[in-house]
């Protein structure tokens, strides 16, 4: 055990073989936010849920360097933040380690969310809290907007069991997305 929490800590990939989280402590957060790191998750989030980690899950942003660079000088410096592609995110989610429930995992789309999941990382709850309007996307719920095919991935997560709920920030009116989903 010893081994595997010096990987973590150290941000290397286990190549061993995954095994599913949902026997091991929840997650703090999951959230789908695609602005990442900003002034919501560091002035809201992080004050009213004391995380002491936050890790992004994004390939584009893992193969950018300035940008992990950026996105780390964003959060304050009580704060470890930890930028990885889907694939390596997930072998490090997998272990098991102690500071899972100060972890804030951030994923810019619900397609990260399902890679993450079927990955093995089975999270309970989900929240959605920022998607930008695009073409062929729709607004939602005030600033969340998603095209058909993530209001599918949604069902998917929701049908596995995963509680979604849209809220931008503690202490705001939020949806359940399962309250939205047969209007949408």
């Amino acid at each position: 055990m010893q081994e595997r929490r010096s990987e973590w800590a150290l941000g290397r990939p286990r190549q061993a073989e995954r095994k599913e989280v949902s026997v091991i402590e929840e997650l703090g957060l999951v959230r789908i936010d695609d602005r990442l790191i900003h002034g919501q998750v560091i002035a809201v989030w992080c004050k009213q849920r004391r995380f002491t980690r936050i890790v992004i899950l994004d390939d584009g942003v893992a193969a950018d360097s300035f940008m992990h660079e950026v996105l780390s000088l964003a959060a304050p410096p009580n704060l470890r933040v930890d930028v990885f592609s889907i694939e390596e995110g997930i072998n490090i989610l997998s272990e098991d380690t102690p500071d899972r429930g100060t972890t804030m995992v951030l994923l810019k789309s619900p397609l990260a969310a399902k890679r993450l999941y079927d990955g093995g990382v089975k999270y309970s709850a989900l929240n959605v809290g920022g998607i930008g309007n695009a073409p062929g996307r729709k607004n939602v719920f005030k600033n969340i907007s998603a095209s058909g095919e993530e209001i599918a991935i949604l069902k998917y997560l929701m049908d596995k069991g995963v509680e979604i709920t849209l809220l931008t920030v503690p202490g705001e009116k939020s949806k359940a997305f399962s309250a939205l989903v047969r209007k949408l």
